[in-house]
């Protein structure tokens, strides 16, 4: 498939530890074009976060943090509110779905699943299953203590 928008975010983000800081910007903005994205380098994902169809159209806004296993499909969008501090914090084991807009500063629980073109814009329980617009919890699906 050819490098994805994870792999510039990755290699953006690392030339950024080796104190490169123009070279980090122009491989992020290779990335951005070819993939019509933004996964900031300010972002923390785990090294096990991964993003649908490459990551085109994935939105992700500094300081959003993702946990270990989650899945982030193509045209999401995670990021803050205009005007209200924070940004979302997104859980171990969490799917969301094609087209979800998570904003402002809200948690996603551990294994919780948000369905296509839901908006986000309040806490999601962990091992809830959320959507509509206004998202809104649809059942609660058990979560394991690991």
């Amino acid at each position: 498939m050819g490098p994805t928008a994870l792999s510039f975010y990755r290699a953006a983000k690392r030339l950024q530890e080796l104190r490169v800081p123009r070279l980090a910007n122009v491989v992020a903005a290779v990335g951005d074009r070819m993939h019509n994205s933004h996964v900031d380098t300010k972002a923390a994902l785990h090294p096990s976060v991964e993003l649908g169809y490459g990551g085109i159209g994935v939105i992700i806004a500094p300081g959003v943090e993702i946990g270990e296993n989650s899945f982030i499909s193509q045209n999401v969008s995670l990021e803050g509110t205009p005007g209200v501090a924070g940004v979302p914090r997104v859980g171990r084991d969490v799917f969301i779905g094609v087209g979800a807009q998570v904003q402002g500063p809200v948690m996603i629980g551990d294994g919780a699943k948000i369905g296509a073109n839901a908006l986000v814009t309040e806490d999601v329980a962990p091992g809830a299953v959320v959507a509509g617009v206004p998202a809104r919890e649809l059942k609660r699906l058990p979560t394991t203590g690991t």
